[in-house]
């Protein structure tokens, strides 16, 4: 029998954080959800936490979403990237 979606899940983010939990432990990570952990970093004299979430994204499409696919959000991402640094560069253009 197949598995259901919430069983996909599951299996997805518990093989990924079983990939991830050396980095964890060596990296003093604070687990805060069941998929969710918060790294302690040491900047500048002063403890700053960054966010680790694992999701699994849709791998298959359905009337509301598409399957996901990972050219398409590179892409995205690039073209948001290109962006952000064209704007980064016309201010500090007004400002020379």
């Amino acid at each position: 029998m197949a598995m259901n979606v919430n069983e996909v899940r599951a299996a997805v983010r518990g093989y990924t954080v079983g990939k991830l939990e050396e980095f964890f432990k060596a990296n003093n990570a604070i687990q805060f959800d069941d998929a969710s952990w918060a790294i302690p970093v040491d900047v500048d004299g002063q403890t700053v936490f960054a966010e680790v979430s694992v999701k699994t994204k849709a791998w298959k499409a359905t009337k509301s979403n598409p399957a996901f696919n990972p050219n398409d959000a590179i892409a995205k991402w690039e073209a948001e990237k290109y962006e952000r640094e064209q704007k980064a560069a016309e201010r500090a253009a007004k400002k020379a």
